[in-house]
């Protein structure tokens, strides 16, 4: 008997190089008959048809000078062919090009090439061995999975040393996750290669960073790029920083203006041979134009009218050279956040400014303060050297005796006992009633915001309601308000809505903070990568188990006269998507923010390691992925109201009638935007030219899901019904079916 099972357990197995699995030769003819092993070699077949393809397509080019730009080397080759791709390897000055037809490339091929007094030499691209490939997009799990591997490191190399003190741990960490020479360098290269590309249509203008590039507090390998466009001038001849250091607000006529000139800038970018993925947000409180470079699969963010971030990021740079303490400090926190995705999450809406701005608020509540007020900051700058922005004085000056020792030399002062003191503070802030100011230094309640008599002393630190005479908008007040130091009606924690799992995981890390504290008194290895672990249950991790809530509003639409071209089907499809947002954000006072654009193409390449560059008229299936915003219930009560609006009022476009409704329901709602929103929820639209279907794609965040439900039932009925009524105001040859 145990001869039988020993000859069982030594049946001979065969390896299936397709799938990666061993199994015996019995069921191997069953397997090679399935549908997963079939779809996988077809797959495969698939592949090694178009790397043939690109191969026969591409050259291989050597000897290329590190002195030769690449829109040199892209205008050169395009006496050939239309150049859709390039790749360059600096290093061992060579590259790869990309033609859009193998002919193009054979006629390449066929001659020799002399640019700017340097000889290059071209190969067919199947005949080399290449590698073009970046160490920065190695890897496509994301910022969090890095962060995973921050951990691991962090606790391998406590490991391996002798007891290290707990503040020497948190500089260890420092050096682990900081940003490298060699990524500073390659971001400096980015901005010189944009702008040297936007000086073409804007000639003297200039790139400044801002963000963690700026404040010093990036992460490695996190290499996404915050840009701000500095143009000298403007078409009327008046200078941008003159339209932007005004006392007055900017004009809506200026905001248009600065619209038209990302989108200017945008277009010149967009024929960079570097550049792909780009769309412009143009109703975010910033526009903003989104874009990858390529060539190291770094994502950019290009704004034109944002110096005010430009001035926060150089602020919160500057503080840090107050104390030695401060840098490592941040970075910790930031870590933390990180580790339990409470920043640069699609779980949470609070930023790493707004996290940064808090951890220095702390710091302006120690005895002594690490951090003056900024306010005290802005009264050493001389009268003629003070920066305007929008009517807001943006200038401060830290003072030049920088980067000194702590003042106490105490244990109470280490810099773990500052994160605990955070964690204290926050847990215990009382965000129901105060909202939190940097740029004096403390709380203020919100009653001060809305009741504050107008006058110069309130105007230095608040902001008071248009109704008492103040020409700009107030500050929004939400659940966990901090205001900008500069901009002060601008709520940077407005959108945050997990301020009690904040306050819990403070609690829970300065507990762990404590105990770290104790382990370190008992002189044995401390325990900081504790602070770091993630709690088993929290309220994200919870969310993430189950299927968010999602619902869809399809619309199918049938041509009227049985004849229906793919250009007119395009054109019914973006008409509609584009009444669709207007009927949410003109009519119906919803704040939508665009995220992202993606585009199926007819023709597109897959698995190729470079990117494909072809014109619209390609595109067939496209969908844009949104947030929404809803100040109030903008569907109570419409009913009711638009049986009354909708009489007798003809002359109206439907748009002004329900923006008609909505105003009236908004009087109801007099208050609704200093407190949360109603709603915040995902959503995408999605355009199918082949059948025709535009269809809306809803998500919850973090609503009831029987709130979510009625909101998309409502938007079901009012959409079908408007679109209805478009299709027939704007004479189009189309029924919803």
């Amino acid at each position: 008997m145990n001869q039988v099972k020993n000859e069982e357990k030594h049946v001979p197995k065969e390896l299936c190089s397709v799938c990666n699995i061993q199994i015996d030769r019995i069921s191997m003819e069953q397997h090679l008959k399935g549908k997963k092993h079939i779809l996988l070699v077809n797959q495969i077949k698939m592949k090694k048809r178009i790397s043939q393809q690109i191969s026969s397509e591409g050259i291989y080019i050597t000897g290329i000078p590190t002195s030769l730009r690449k829109d040199k080397l892209v205008k050169h080759f395009k006496q050939f062919g239309q150049v859709i791709a390039i790749l360059r390897n600096e290093t061992e000055n060579t590259g790869l090009l990309q033609f859009r037809t193998k002919k193009q490339a054979d006629m390449a091929l066929k001659c020799s090439h002399h640019v700017e007094g340097s000889l290059l030499g071209v190969q067919p691209r199947n005949q080399v061995e290449h590698n073009l490939t970046n160490s920065s997009s190695k890897g496509s799990a994301g910022l969090f999975d890095e962060i995973e591997v921050f951990k691991r490191k962090f606790e391998e190399t406590l490991k391996s040393n002798a007891v290290i003190p707990v503040d020497e741990q948190i500089h260890l960490l420092v050096k682990i996750v900081e940003t490298t020479e060699e990524e500073k360098s390659t971001k400096s290269q980015i901005i010189s290669s944009l702008e040297e590309w936007l000086s073409l249509e804007f000639p003297g203008c200039c790139l400044h960073l801002f963000g963690s590039s700026v404040t010093g507090l990036a992460f490695r390998n996190d290499s996404d790029l915050d840009i701000f466009l500095e143009i000298p001038k403007y078409d009327e001849g008046l200078a941008v920083a003159d339209a932007s250091l005004s006392d007055e607000k900017l004009t809506e006529k200026k905001r248009e203006y600065m619209l038209k000139t990302l989108r200017r800038a945008s277009n010149i970018i967009r024929s960079h041979p570097d550049i792909t993925d780009l769309f412009v947000v143009s109703n975010a409180r910033i526009p903003v134009s989104k874009f990858v470079y390529s060539a190291i699969g770094v994502k950019c963010d290009l704004t034109c009218n944002n110096i005010i971030a430009v001035q926060n990021s150089k602020l919160l740079y500057s503080l840090q050279s107050l104390d030695v303490r401060i840098r490592p400090y941040l970075y910790a926190l930031k870590f933390w956040a990180k580790s339990h995705r409470l920043i640069s999450s699609p779980e949470s809406t609070l930023s790493s400014y707004a996290l940064t701005l808090m951890a220095v608020f702390y710091l302006q509540q120690t005895d002594p303060p690490l951090v003056p007020s900024i306010e005290s900051l802005q009264s050493e700058v001389p009268q003629e050297k003070k920066i305007y922005c929008n009517g807001w004085n943006i200038s401060f000056q830290v003072p030049l005796d920088t980067g000194k020792s702590p003042t106490q030399a105490t244990s109470e002062m280490s810099i773990i006992y500052l994160l605990i003191g955070f964690f204290r503070f926050y847990q215990k802030l009382n965000a129901n009633e105060v909202v939190v100011c940097p740029r004096i230094g403390k709380c203020l309640l919100k009653t001060e915001f809305v009741d504050a008599p107008h006058s110069p002393e309130c105007r230095s630190t608040l902001l008071c309601n248009t109704k008492q005479g103040d020409s700009r908008p107030p500050l929004k007040i939400s659940l966990l308000s901090v205001q900008d130091p500069f901009e002060l009606n601008f709520n940077v924690s407005f959108n945050f809505r997990h301020f009690e799992l904040f306050q819990s995981l403070c609690e829970l890390a300065e507990r762990t903070c404590l105990r770290i504290v104790d382990v370190k008194k008992s002189d044995k290895q401390s325990a900081l990568p504790a602070l770091f672990k993630v709690p088993l249950k929290t309220k994200h991790a919870s969310k993430a188990k189950r299927n968010p809530t999602q619902s869809s509003v399809l619309l199918k639409f049938v041509s009227l006269d049985g004849v229906a071209s793919l250009e007119n089907v395009k054109k019914l499809c973006q008409s509609v998507g584009q009444f669709i947002i207007s009927l949410f954000i003109f009519s119906y006072g919803i704040r939508v923010e665009e995220t992202t654009q993606i585009e199926s193409k007819q023709r597109k390449l897959d698995d190729c390691d470079l990117e494909v560059l072809v014109g619209n008229d390609s595109i067939v299936k496209w969908r844009t992925n949104y947030s929404m915003t809803l100040p109030f219930d903008i569907f109570n009560k419409r009913d009711e109201l638009s049986s009354e609006i909708h009489k007798g009022n003809d002359k109206n476009s439907l748009l002004d009638q329900e923006k008609t409704i909505t105003s009236l329901i908004s009087s109801e709602n007099a208050l609704f935007e200093n407190v949360n929103p109603f709603a915040i929820v995902n959503f995408s639209i999605t355009c199918d030219a082949k059948f025709p279907i535009v269809a809306l794609h809803f998500g919850n965040t973090d609503i009831p899901e029987s709130v979510f439900v009625k909101l998309v039932n409502n938007v079901r009925r009012f959409v079908t019904k408007s679109v209805k009524h478009h299709l027939i105001a704007s004479e189009l040859p189309y029924e919803l079916s």
